[in-house]
């Protein structure tokens, strides 16, 4: 049995579905190297740079479990441009003289951190989570203690670096 002329695809059709498939090819080639450049910063690790936070007699003053609240000011390249980036640092010195550099952000979502005296808390405005003094989870749904800057003594200087000790990314921030 031969097929008949009609049951076999033309020419034409033949040469419409190989011509589609060459553009799509292209279309692919051509695409994945725009997406790259579109998508890259979101991959890209932010420079790591270091801040002056202030003076360690100075720091040293700090009442013991009473925290305080310092900006700091990173300038970092993010593409062709120098920004300046504000970050809080809390301060805070336990009994035995240690100080400890932490996020102000809530380790739940990232929210801004609120100091409660008469609850001795920090508190998260969002959804209620609450750490010690000491940066410790004690209710609520963040799921890690405060996150904790990265820091040297430099001649009597503390320097913070725009990165955590304990960040689950490893990026600047």
């Amino acid at each position: 049995m031969t097929k008949s002329s009609e049951d076999s695809p033309s020419r034409r059709t033949f040469m419409t579905v190989v011509i589609g498939l060459i553009s799509a090819v292209i279309g692919v080639a051509v695409a994945i190297p725009i997406l790259g450049t579109i998508l890259s910063p979101l991959f890209k690790k932010r420079d790591i740079v270091w801040a002056e936070l202030g003076k360690i007699d100075d720091l040293k003053k700090i009442k013991p479990l009473t925290p305080k609240f310092i900006p700091v000011y990173f300038r970092v390249k993010e593409g062709w441009t120098i920004n300046t980036l504000p970050r809080q640092v809390v301060v805070v010195k336990d009994i035995t003289g240690k100080l400890y550099f932490f996020s102000n952000q809530c380790t739940h979502l990232g929210c801004p951190l609120h100091w409660i005296a008469a609850r001795q808390k920090f508190l998260c405005p969002c959804h209620g989570g609450m750490f010690n003094v000491l940066g410790k989870v004690v209710g609520g749904p963040p799921p890690r203690p405060l996150y904790r800057w990265v820091h040297k003594l430099n001649n009597g200087t503390v320097l913070i670096q725009n990165k955590f000790m304990d960040n689950p990314k490893d990026r600047g921030v």
